[in-house]
């Protein structure tokens, strides 16, 4: 290790370590800088190794993201709920919330540029050339029109526009008080408005960026499983193998969904983990009930009325106020299956009508609850004898949850929204919303996200989830804004993501042992939906290793639910061409590659224009 080269957060800290001040009351200080990092765990990361050199204290710098150079937002700029909502109003209170959510993300996209509709307008008809440019400059047109209705609702609610209020802060910004100068550190990608952030405050600013690392990834340094829980189990192991004395592995969640998989495979050896970053509140247990309840609000689902019922917190507020027993609550659910199994129902009142008893008492209660109390008055009745108890994990991830509902309440549900809409927003609200949570006491792993890897110490990476459309990140067939249209409006592209995240693998590879590396991924997810790995698994020194790679990355089937490729017998094996010899093959389809990958037989009898005359029609004449 001593011959390898420092990682990367290293060199930045004894970098930043060299403009320490002493301060007059001879504390050490770095507050005359800003440094701009690329997420806030990597800021984080940075202050840890900061304070490590400096064990008497340090005064450290100011440390912002590239969207935040411009200060602080006031407190009257628009949040993602009062967007929707002026965007519903903008289309006439006829369109869906859905559809004023997309308007939402499109202009969230263009904020990485402070681009407007109507700057896209205004543009698009010069970037775009034939047909294709009429189409869309009529369609942004209408856009812009609407944006205008936007502004005009987001008024009407005493609120301006986050785009509008950056280009405000970047015609008058404001310059953080103290600070002499800027280090952009370690952002390979920044996104275009952080430059006119930095020109518009005028201080000196200095970029610090890893090395170029030319490192190549071996094939020992990957690992493939067929299911994400299998991949866990992999990753467990090997902290289940660290000694006391030993430091843990630098867990990376290249794929942030990978983390309920992860916490279980660890915790089942024993292993306390925590992800920093924010959480989905869908994946909680609170924020699954109370999604719940919000589709029962907008709905008449069966299928989510049955699940509501079997979710434990609800079976034991339905039993304390029918007060019943276990087992009667068990029999009600079980004539409930019975009765389900009989009627199909899709909706609640296919089935209600005709139920009678114990069972029609609770769907009394519970569409009387629905339809006469508020969100928060059912929950507050659910979990009226929840204990609490701080030294409790799931309790304290209740908590940070409810908190995030109970601000999800106040924004959905607030007198300026229009009634019509307030449940179907809440619903959509919930599905987007996130809480964060402090980690547990005592020794417990971090996990890091793939941005924040030129920003670790330790010797030995673990990298999980490394699969296609997570890294790289690809938007593909967007409605709106397509990729070659993001690149003429300088916005990140396909492009771009991936030569940031070659470089970052690059990185993670730099400064350590190859043999203290290594990248996962799963070829199924939990829906049974087939993965692939990641493009950047697939660059290698020559074709021989990328063939060998192909074989073993796509021969995985083992406990993947999915069927082997035919084994047919030595007489029907043909001699058949790689390529075919008759065409010259330029390119090949990923979906054309997997289908020979799995049975060459197959594929070829699937192509007629191999197999013989292109006008044959085989629904007419039977195959030899």
């Amino acid at each position: 290790m001593s011959n390898r080269k420092p990682k990367f957060v290293d060199q930045l800290a004894d970098r930043l370590a060299a403009e320490v001040r002493t301060l007059p009351s001879g504390a050490k200080s770095l507050a005359h800088l800003l440094v701009v990092v690329p997420t806030a765990l990597s800021g984080r990361r940075l202050r840890l190794a900061l304070a490590r050199r400096f064990a008497g204290g340090l005064v450290p710098p100011l440390v912002q993201l590239p969207a935040h150079l411009l200060g602080e937002t006031a407190d009257t700029v628009a949040g993602r709920a009062d967007e929707i909502v002026a965007f519903w109003e903008a289309m006439g209170a006829k369109g869906s919330i859905a559809l004023a959510a997309m308007m939402s993300d499109i202009r969230a996209i263009l904020g990485a540029n402070a681009l407007t509709f109507s700057d896209v307008a205004s543009q698009v008809g010069e970037l775009l050339e034939g047909d294709l440019a009429d189409v869309e400059v009529e369609r942004w047109q209408k856009l812009a029109e609407t944006e205008q209705g936007y502004y005009a609702a987001l008024a009407r609610r005493g609120t301006t526009d986050r785009i509008v209020s950056v280009q405000n802060q970047l015609a008058n910004p404001s310059r953080p008080e103290g600070v002499e100068r800027i280090v952009v550190a370690g952002v390979l990608d920044p996104i275009p408005v952080m430059k006119k952030a930095l020109a518009a405050l005028g201080l000196p600013t200095d970029e610090i960026l890893p090395d170029d690392a030319t490192e190549t990834l071996a094939e020992s340094q990957i690992v493939a499983s067929g299911t994400a829980a299998a991949e866990a189990d992999k990753v467990a192991e090997i902290f289940a193998r660290v000694k006391d004395h030993e430091a843990w592995p630098s867990l990376c969640l290249a794929d942030a969904r990978m983390f309920p998989e992860i916490r279980s495979a660890l915790q089942a050896r024993g292993i306390a983990v925590h992800d920093p970053s924010r959480t989905a509140l869908a994946t909680s247990s609170l924020g699954h009930l109370v999604a719940q309840i919000a589709e029962l609000l907008r709905t008449e689902s069966y299928s989510v009325f049955s699940s509501f019922l079997r979710t434990g917190d609800v079976r034991r507020w339905l039993s304390a106020e029918k007060h019943l027993s276990e087992e009667e609550m068990s029999n009600v659910l079980i004539d409930l299956d019975n009765r389900q199994a009989k009627l199909l129902p899709e909706r609640v009142s296919d089935i209600a009508p005709k139920t009678n008893g114990k069972l029609r008492s609770i769907f009394d209660f519970v569409q009387t609850q629905l339809r006469k109390k508020s969100v928060r008055a059912i929950l507050r009745s659910i979990f009226r004898d929840h204990p609490l108890d701080e030294h409790d994990p799931d309790a304290r991830e209740f908590a940070a949850a409810a908190e995030t509902v109970n601000e999800l309440l106040e924004e959905c549900f607030d007198p300026t929204v229009p009634e019509a809409i307030r449940h179907e927003l809440f619903a959509k609200r919930i599905g987007e919303a996130t809480y964060s949570l402090e980690p547990d006491e005592g020794v417990v792993v971090m996990t890091d996200g793939w941005l924040e890897i030129p920003y670790l110490e330790a010797d030995e990476l673990l990298v999980v989830g490394f699969n296609e459309g997570v890294v790289p990140e690809a938007v593909v067939g967007h409605p709106f804004l397509p990729d070659a249209l993001r690149r003429k409006l300088g916005l990140p592209d396909n492009e771009s993501r991936t030569a940031r995240d070659r470089r970052i693998l690059s990185l993670a590879l730099a400064g350590r042992d190859p043999a203290a590396v290594t990248f996962f991924f799963h070829n199924l997810d939990a829906a049974g939906d087939v993965k692939k790995p990641s493009r950047l698994l697939f660059e290698t020194a020559d074709d021989t290793d990328l063939i060998a790679r192909v074989r073993r990355f796509y021969g995985l089937r083992a406990g993947t639910a999915e069927d082997r490729a035919f084994e047919l017998p030595e007489s029907w094996k043909l001699a058949l061409p790689v390529p075919p010899a008759h065409e010259e093959l330029l390119t090949l389809s990923p979906t054309r590659l997997d289908r020979y990958l799995k049975c060459p037989f197959t594929y070829y009898l699937s192509r007629k224009d191999i197999l013989g005359d292109k006008r044959m029609n085989d629904r007419e004449e039977e195959l030899e």
